[in-house]
């Protein structure tokens, strides 16, 4: 199986594509340095070279060039993914956050996800929609919650973290995980993909406090949301899972 992905001198799409590699796909970069976003010709003879089976799309860029990708999928026959985001919800709804709630974000970057959902599936209902949250890393040095949580100890020496919030997160490699089972195990559709099952972020990062020991963590409660996305359909290890057992060694 071949899959091409963009996005891979990004955050989440190298930690997906090691996972897919593991499972014996071949994993293709799509370098936007070589092939432009807006050329349709060059786009397309760029697919048709590789033959993928699978087109992973991660990489910010225009809500266009995912329509473009998203249409060129589906002359070709290639399964489309889209990689979206909680972001594209508010949270003004209660939560959690399941498939009737209604994506309602209004500030620019969840309002351009959501346009870039839209323009994916005007040009190829056949897609797959895959929210994801908040990814935990291993270490600083990416945008990660990790590399968040290490810039809040050397701005102020300590992490204020609201345990009203509840957020949706997940570590990388679950992440991963769940991108490669709803792919492989479901239906094309729109699919929430989130670890976090009961825990608020306070809890989240003293639970982290076990691989990172120089956090300090002050709770705050001020912050009042619920924005975690329930999906059973995915199969991801959960938050509750992965605390009993994450440790510095």
């Amino acid at each position: 199986m071949k899959a091409i992905f963009t996005g891979l001198n990004g955050t989440v799409a190298p930690e997906v594509a090691k996972y897919f590699r593991s499972k014996k796909v071949e994993v293709i970069q799509y370098d936007r340095n070589v092939i432009p976003v807006d050329n349709e010709y060059e786009i397309e003879s760029f697919l048709k070279l590789h033959q993928p089976d699978l087109f992973l799309h991660f990489a910010m860029g225009t809500p266009e060039w995912a329509g473009l990708l998203a249409k060129l999928s589906k002359k070709l026959n290639i399964k489309f993914i889209y990689i979206s985001t909680v972001s594209v919800y508010s949270g003004k709804s209660k939560g959690p956050i399941t498939l009737s709630t209604t994506p309602d974000a209004e500030d620019n970057y969840g309002k351009y996800k959501r346009v870039s959902e839209d323009k994916v599936l005007e040009n190829n209902k056949d897609a797959y929609i895959l929210r994801i949250g908040w990814q935990i890393g291993i270490q600083p040095g990416t945008n990660n919650m990790i590399d968040y949580l290490y810039k809040e100890m050397d701005k102020n020496g300590v992490i204020k973290a609201s345990s009203k919030w509840y957020p949706s997160c997940s570590f990388m490699e679950d992440t991963a995980a769940g991108i490669f089972d709803a792919i492989q195990n479901h239906p094309n559709g729109i699919y929430l993909i989130n670890s976090n099952d009961l825990f608020s972020f306070y809890e989240i990062v003293s639970n982290l406090k076990n691989i990172h020991p120089n956090f300090k963590v002050a709770e705050q409660r001020d912050f009042i949301q619920d924005i975690r996305m329930i999906d059973e359909r995915i199969h991801i290890k959960k938050l509750s899972e992965r605390f009993k057992t994450l440790s510095i060694n």
